[in-house]
């Protein structure tokens, strides 16, 4: 069986919010203060979380991905992870990185396919001032400790014009040096008083940006992945990530379940499909819940744009409650 919407896309990536609590506090994604986290019994439980999987996997879902807030700030992680890797082939995980130590044989054990680790300054001075924490040395130790562990990992930058733009060449220089792959994210404009629309940058700037510096740089067809790949000299790649252009909606294969349970059908969608509701109904069943979500699923709008037409503007929207 399989997660099919009305557009003929097939959902077969999952992207699960375990938490939304952060220990960064990052300008783009959240305030230095007053976010009003999900109190614990309000979002989902391990035993929720891995019914919910198998539930998944059993309409076609193979891929996973582990996000937050930062899913490394909720105990006892490891459960998850072993659980979930019994029963997707591919499982990710989103991290800051400033959790990792003490992770490095767990991640090992896992196989991990991939860890997609958030840093946007190689410079420590201007890391504190995005993030808001003095993390940069821990962050960028965990990265190299990850190539030492030969883990798969990428590195994903939102880009804000202004604040780290004068970077992306030696974000670039980085990944050819270290052999990473570099991701670069438009930023994402949700609210209009969280200062993301006066620093976003649309992809094909960013891309021409790198081109005028690296003139081999090459744009591959598309993959149906959820960044545009490029290479430099044939053999680098990098990638940059349509976010809020949304050039690539129309291969989008990727659902969303919430720290609280709910599911989206797309990072731009207020609302959902509570899951949370129903896994604590006592007399629903796993069919119930795998037709709940096949009809949730079945009602995906064509775009990003058709979901944000719906949004209540006077809603504030942190990033940390959608998962990323």
């Amino acid at each position: 069986m399989k997660l099919r919407d009305t557009h003929n896309r097939i959902a077969k990536y999952l992207r699960i919010g375990i938490t939304d609590r952060c220990n960064l506090r990052c300008r783009y994604c959240m305030p230095a203060v007053g976010i009003d986290f999900a109190h614990r019994d309000d979002i989902l439980s391990y035993e929720e979380i891995i019914r919910l999987s198998k539930i998944f996997a059993c309409l076609g879902v193979d891929k996973v991905r582990l996000t937050g807030g930062e899913p490394f700030v909720r105990k006892d992680i490891a459960v998850l992870l072993r659980s979930l890797s019994d029963v997707f082939s591919k499982v990710h995980i989103t991290t800051n990185a400033t959790l990792l130590s003490g992770h490095f044989e767990l991640l090992k054990e896992i196989k991990v396919e991939g860890l997609n680790i958030s840093i946007d300054s190689l410079d420590r001075d201007r890391f504190f001032m995005i993030t808001r924490r003095d993390s940069y040395d821990i962050v960028m130790e965990n990265i190299l400790k990850c190539l030492e562990n030969k883990i798969p990992a990428k590195l994903n930058i939102v880009v804000m014009k202004g604040v780290n733009d004068m970077e992306l060449l030696d974000f670039v220089r980085f990944g050819i040096q270290h052999n990473i792959e570099v991701r670069f994210i438009e930023a994402m404009p949700f609210n209009d008083d969280d200062g993301n629309r006066n620093v976003y940058m649309p992809a094909t700037e960013i891309a021409a940006l790198i081109a005028g510096e690296f003139q081999s740089l090459h744009k591959l067809n598309a993959d149906g992945s959820s960044s545009d790949k490029y290479t430099i000299d044939g053999n680098y790649t990098l990638g940059i990530i349509p976010a809020y252009s949304r050039s690539l909606c129309s291969s989008c294969d990727r659902i969303r379940l919430t720290p609280q349970g709910e599911l989206l059908n797309c990072l731009y969608a207020q609302t959902g499909t509570s899951l949370l509701s129903m896994v604590r109904g006592d007399k629903v069943t796993d069919n119930d819940i795998q037709q709940a979500i096949i009809d949730s699923v079945l009602l995906k709008k064509k775009s990003g744009f058709e979901e944000e037409a719906l949004i209540n503007k006077d809603a504030f929207r942190s990033m940390t409650t959608i998962g990323g």
